[in-house]
This record gives C-alpha cells, structure tokens and sequence, in this order.
C-alpha cells in the first residue's frame, strides 16, 4: 500500500467514525421559564448538557423562594432524572458520567435531552425549557 493510499483509508475510516456518532460531542443551555404552578415562588432556572469526548453532563439549577430544605423533581425528556434540594434559596443537580458518576437513562446520552421540566413534590410544573 502506497503512503497515500494509507492516508486516504484512514481518513475514510475517521469519516466513517463522524457520520456514525461515535463523536457526538455538544454542549447546549437552555433558561427555563417559570410555568403557572410557580405562582408565588419567585423561581427562575437553567440548564445544560455537555458531552466532550464522551465525558457527558447534565446539569440543571434553579432559585426558589422556598423554605430551606424543600426538594423539587426533575424531568428529562418526560423522565424523572434526579431532585434538586433548595438552601439559601438555590439549588443543582449535576449528574455526569465520570468521576464515578452514572447517567439515568433519562439523560443519556445527554445530546439528545430536549424537555426538561421541574415540578414540585405534587407534579406541578414550575420551571420548563428545552434545548
């Protein structure tokens, strides 16, 4: 095989690896608006998906004025993905699928999360987006 024949089959290959998703690397915000459950909580939030070079991330946060203490729900692509535990008036959930971490199925892989919704403990929507 001649130099330039190797050159092009292993550019062929890498192609080969783009266009299957084997590098599907992203990384998105989305701000979530304050749905109608959310009257009286003054709450605002945002959102983010990170995958680079496998090495994903979900992470969302938001402010509450709510007691310390109080949890609320949040959904990934209409699946529950973990809680977020307000103090001081803000709260995160960050998942990530390193350092020991693991993914709900809800978020992984995190390129393809579109809605996410928090509720509160009875299901009521208070913040909403989508990437």
């Amino acid at each position: 095989m001649t130099m330039n024949t190797r050159f092009l089959v292993a550019a062929l290959g890498m192609a080969s690896l783009f266009s299957t998703g084997a590098f599907a690397d992203c990384r998105k915000r989305a701000n979530l608006t304050a749905a109608p459950g959310s009257a009286g909580l003054d709450v605002s939030g945002q959102a983010e998906v990170r995958d680079q070079g496998g090495r994903q991330k979900f992470k969302v946060s938001m402010d509450a004025r709510v007691a310390n203490g109080t949890t609320f729900i949040v959904m990934a692509n209409g699946a529950a993905a973990g809680t977020i535990t307000i103090v001081a008036g803000d709260g995160e959930l960050e998942l990530k699928n390193y350092d020991g971490g693991t993914l709900p199925a809800a978020v992984n892989p995190v390129c393809t999360v579109g809605p996410v919704v928090i509720t509160n403990s009875t299901g009521t929507p208070v913040l909403s987006g989508s990437f």
